[in-house]
């Protein structure tokens, strides 16, 4: 995700399963006005389950974005 935003701004990346378990959720703290680069990745090394995933972008605890997957 590319973004300005303001030094001290928490970004958090939160995937879920089947619109209700949480998967996995991290946050970064950006330390910088300039734009910046942060990168929100999930690895499962034995596959993933198949079904719906969804993950949430936040700033501050606030949703800026939304996108969903499937996995067959």
């Amino acid at each position: 995700m590319r973004r300005s935003g303001a030094s001290g701004t928490t970004l958090t990346a939160r995937w879920t399963y089947q619109n209700a378990q949480i998967v996995s959720e991290r946050s970064e703290i950006l330390n910088s006005t300039d734009t910046a680069v942060l990168e929100f990745h999930i690895a499962k090394p034995n596959g993933w389950p198949k079904g719906r995933y969804t993950v949430e972008i936040l700033a501050n605890d606030g949703l800026t974005g939304t996108r969903e997957f499937e996995v067959r």
